[in-house]
């Protein structure tokens, strides 16, 4: 003898929205359940706005480039130096890691006061021989 739920559209229906239901609860629950990820900002961009004339890319012979690398301030020759001693003739190159944090680029740039500061990134070679000769 057949049972009386076998087969019933309505129970078929009924069975369907609560798996239906329980699937978007579980997903609900597992979504609300993970931590945000921390970002890390790059410094990509110039922080700060340059002046009109300097819109050039290209690094002239009065220029000053300054490295900074795990909290240490390099001249080009990879040689720690103060903040403090530099002392630019034309615009300071600040040259930083990619990957670097917003925040402490912002904290890298404050060490100067020079107006005519560029923030630029370091390409691959600059890091490899950041990674090679700075230990």
């Amino acid at each position: 003898m057949p049972d009386g739920s076998q087969g019933n559209p309505m129970t078929e229906i009924a069975l369907a929205l609560a798996m239906g239901f329980f699937s978007i609860m579980v997903l609900t629950v597992i979504s609300m359940g993970t931590a945000p990820q921390p970002k890390q900002s790059i410094a990509a961009a110039v922080l700060v706005p340059s002046a009109p004339n300097h819109r050039s890319t290209k690094v002239e012979s009065e220029d000053t480039i300054v490295v900074y690398h795990n909290g240490t301030y390099f001249d080009v020759n990879l040689k720690p130096i103060p903040p403090e001693e530099v002392n630019p003739a034309g615009r300071l190159i600040l040259a930083i890691d990619p990957s670097l944090p917003l925040g402490e680029a912002m904290i890298a740039r404050s060490r100067f006061s020079n107006t005519e500061l560029i923030v630029s990134t370091l390409n691959e070679a600059w890091l490899k021989a950041l990674k090679d000769g700075v230990q």
